[in-house]
């Protein structure tokens, strides 16, 4: 892989961020060497993203469990997902079964690594960040204020996907951009990585958009 100019870091609050950009070929694949981070593949709420940022993650494996979903109530297979009680869910790491708590841990505590090591690099960064709801607005500029704390003078932006119009107030700050999707793309959020959904008209478009907003933040801002 050749040499950076600049990192882009999923902050989640889901998978979306990482496999659109990844798609549209801007963030580069994992078999290409690419790192995974801490938020790139599993569901946090904003709030929780900031403590753990705040706290260097030190309580991140506190109340992890095991939920094993049956279909029905004769169904006795151990297929379930793993969750911690402050909502964050596990849904990508569905080879780590009830009995694979340490297996679990220790790929979360490598991805961890991978954050604070692509942090403390001397390259800018491009963070992203899917907003699910309006009353995570107002924890915008407290997660920005974070990052930059963390960042100390390193060159740093935010993208805000707002598939909602969840952002009712004007965002002043100049390192954090919204890209306010169209009232259409709001069905997108619900099916928008299954293979069919995502080939239509409508899946089509929205990536584009995405894709192409990042690419002018790039253009603007990192070359």
């Amino acid at each position: 892989m050749e040499e950076k100019r600049y990192e882009i870091v999923s902050l989640g609050y889901n998978c979306l961020p990482r496999t659109i950009l990844t798609r549209g070929g801007i963030k580069p694949r994992k078999a290409d060497g690419e790192l995974s981070c801490p938020f790139d593949l599993v569901r946090h709420v904003i709030p929780n993203i900031i403590h753990y940022l705040k706290t260097n993650f030190e309580d991140y494996f506190d109340d992890m469990y095991f939920e094993v979903r049956k279909r029905h109530f004769l169904d006795f297979r151990k297929k379930g997902i793993w969750k911690k009680k402050d909502g964050t869910k596990f849904f990508h790491d569905k080879d780590c079964k009830a009995e694979d708590i340490e297996k679990l841990q220790n790929r979360i505590k490598n991805r961890i690594n991978n954050f604070y090591k692509i942090i403390n690099a001397d390259v800018p960064i491009l963070f992203i960040i899917y907003l699910e709801n309006e009353n995570d607005t107002e924890c915008l500029e407290e997660l920005l204020d974070t990052l930059k704390s963390m960042c100390k003078n390193k060159k740093i932006h935010m993208v805000v996907l707002d598939f909602n119009n969840s952002v009712k107030t004007k965002i002043t700050n100049s390192q954090i951009h919204i890209l306010q999707l169209p009232e259409p793309c709001q069905k997108y959020k619900l099916k928008w990585n299954t293979g069919k959904f995502r080939k239509s008209e409508l899946g089509i478009y929205v990536e584009k958009c995405i894709c192409e907003y990042v690419k002018n933040i790039l253009a603007n801002e990192y070359e």
